[in-house]
């Protein structure tokens, strides 16, 4: 008999555990993220899926890459409410005066990126007459390279320079490797992975002062008006993501190694050292930086000197999750 009751005793408490677990597990709300490329700038979101940091606040978080379709496509079309891209896709919107879009953290403010070439070119002036391989038209890398030959080269781009669009990141490199063009605009991990191969380095972005809204977590202007509390979510998931990312090593080269496929140990450990400082603890938006970012965007968008950058971005939600005290509890500080 009392055999009997232990069986039933153990039971219930089984049933009532898995009652749990699933009452919890409904109170999660769903959440995906769409991200647009594989490089360390991206390491606080994939820790924040893997490590399930969003069940603190409610969220089950997923990502999904959205490299092959434009970040803002997936916002447009309502597929995710929130893209983790660089600030390009947002600016240029306003730029065109569609002002939907608005960006609500900032985790890098450097662009981590540069101009390599084959050994033979020694100096950025040799690249006149070359070809430099980028990204699709309008991206980063693309806007990138087209400022600083510009800016700071004193080329003019096609002319001087045939710039060479090749699509995702991941199809750059390849370019430079293969001989198709002499040099190539890249971005982390292919900068280290180009410096281990014997490309030269002629220009490193950071080096010459380019400041960027580099990372950014982009809304619609709507989601931030009829959803705040997903906001405030999603944004303090983040800052989760980063402090782990920045605390912990061995689990974020875990992570790196998940979704940087390919990459070997020397690189991901590289990839992470150099990311590691470029993320900002407290990744609040910057009105200097995105003013910066539409002077970048100015050379081949003159109306984007009249564009309000106050318009693109949106600090009131960061500032009242630092306000609370939260960013400092999170390193335990």
């Amino acid at each position: 008999m009392r055999d009997l009751q232990r069986l039933i005793y153990a039971f219930l408490f089984g049933a009532l555990a898995i009652y749990g677990e699933a009452r919890g597990a409904a109170r999660l709300e769903p959440l995906t993220v769409g991200y647009s490329s594989f490089s360390g700038a991206y390491a606080p979101l994939w820790v924040a899926v893997e490590e399930q940091l969003g069940r603190k606040h409610g969220l089950d978080l997923k990502a999904i890459y959205a490299g092959r379709v434009r970040p803002q496509q997936l916002l447009a079309s309502g597929e995710v409410p929130f893209v983790i891209a660089t600030g390009t896709g947002a600016l240029t919107s306003h730029i065109l005066n569609v002002k939907d879009q608005v960006i609500v953290l900032t985790f890098i403010n450097k662009v981590s990126s540069g101009i390599f070439a084959k050994p033979s070119i020694k100096s950025a002036e040799e690249l006149r007459g070359k070809t430099i391989a980028t990204g699709r038209p309008g991206a980063f890398a693309d806007t990138m390279v087209r400022y600083v030959l510009r800016a700071k080269l004193n080329l003019t781009p096609d002319r001087d320079v045939k710039l060479l669009p090749m699509g995702e990141a991941a199809l750059t490199f390849p370019a430079l490797e293969k001989g198709i063009a002499e040099a190539a605009s890249l971005t982390m991990p292919y900068t280290l992975i180009a410096k281990k191969m014997g490309f030269r380095e002629l220009v490193d972005y950071d080096r010459v002062g380019v400041v960027y809204p580099y990372n950014t977590v982009t809304t619609l202007r709507p989601t931030l008006a009829k959803q705040p509390e997903l906001v405030d979510r999603l944004l303090r998931t983040m800052i989760d993501g980063i402090a782990v990312f920045k605390t912990d090593k061995q689990k974020s080269l875990a992570v790196l190694k998940k979704y940087m496929r390919g990459a070997g140990d020397d690189i991901l450990d590289a990839t992470y050292e150099e990311t590691k400082p470029g993320i900002e603890d407290n990744p609040t938006p910057s009105l200097d930086v995105v003013k910066t970012g539409l002077e970048i965007l100015s050379h081949q968008y003159p109306q984007a000197n009249k564009t309000d950058a106050s318009a693109i971005i949106d600090t009131s939600f960061m500032r009242k999750i630092e306000q609370s005290g939260y960013i400092r509890s999170v390193y335990h500080r």
